[in-house]
């Protein structure tokens, strides 16, 4: 390792202070972009969070299953407008979704899956209707009804739970590119901090010392 201690002509001694310049300025410009490119992702998602005007229910309206949703207590009452509520939210609608498919008899039922029933229920309906019974076109409409109802409720409810985990994951890639962008600054300190010490201790031979 003696050869670091070897005095450099004046060109290559200005060639190592300008590349450890150059490379504190672009960390510096690299990390100063990720950082407010970050910002930008995550001023967006609040933005478009804030503008659904969605609040978390008070605690005391919380029931046990919803309480124990990660998030939900700490969340209650709040304004929804972050990442991390989103996806909290996201699961609250889920749990939702998941009773009312319990609720009308569909345990398990998801929009795709309901489906067939719908199907099934019309032809009943409407081979109620071609028999002209009554009671039975009573019975398959109110099913299909509950059926269709419940296929509304889950397309719109795993639409916005979609909208909610897209809001999450953005909102965690900004957290990701600030944290980057913060690291970058810090290489460009170390790169400006070791041009210094270059730039102090100096390296050329002693003829040449300016």
């Amino acid at each position: 390792m003696s050869y670091l201690s070897h005095k450099l002509s004046a060109a290559m001694w200005a060639r190592v202070l300008i590349l450890w310049l150059t490379l504190a300025i672009a960390a510096l410009l690299v990390g100063g972009i990720a950082v407010g490119m970050g910002m930008f992702i995550r001023s967006n998602i609040h933005q478009e969070l804030t503008s659904q005007q969605i609040s978390f229910p008070a605690a005391a309206d919380l029931s046990e299953h919803e309480a124990a949703i990660p998030g939900m207590l700490d969340y209650a009452g709040l304004p929804l407008s972050t990442g991390n509520q989103a996806k909290a939210y996201s699961e609250y609608i889920g749990l939702h979704m998941s009773e009312s498919a319990d609720e009308a008899g569909y345990p398990g039922a998801a929009y795709a899956t309901l489906g067939g029933p719908q199907r099934e229920l019309r032809a009943e309906v409407a081979a109620a209707k071609e028999a002209n019974n009554e009671e039975a076109l009573a019975e398959a409409q109110a099913k299909l009804d509950t059926v269709t109802a419940l296929r509304n409720t889950m397309l719109t409810g795993s639409n916005l739970r979609g909208n909610l985990l897209s809001a999450y994951g953005w909102d965690n890639v900004g957290v990701g590119v600030i944290a980057a962008g913060g690291v970058i600054g810090l290489l460009a300190l170390v790169f400006f901090l070791l041009f210094l010490f270059e730039r102090r201790r100096g390296h050329l031979p002693p003829n040449q010392v300016v």
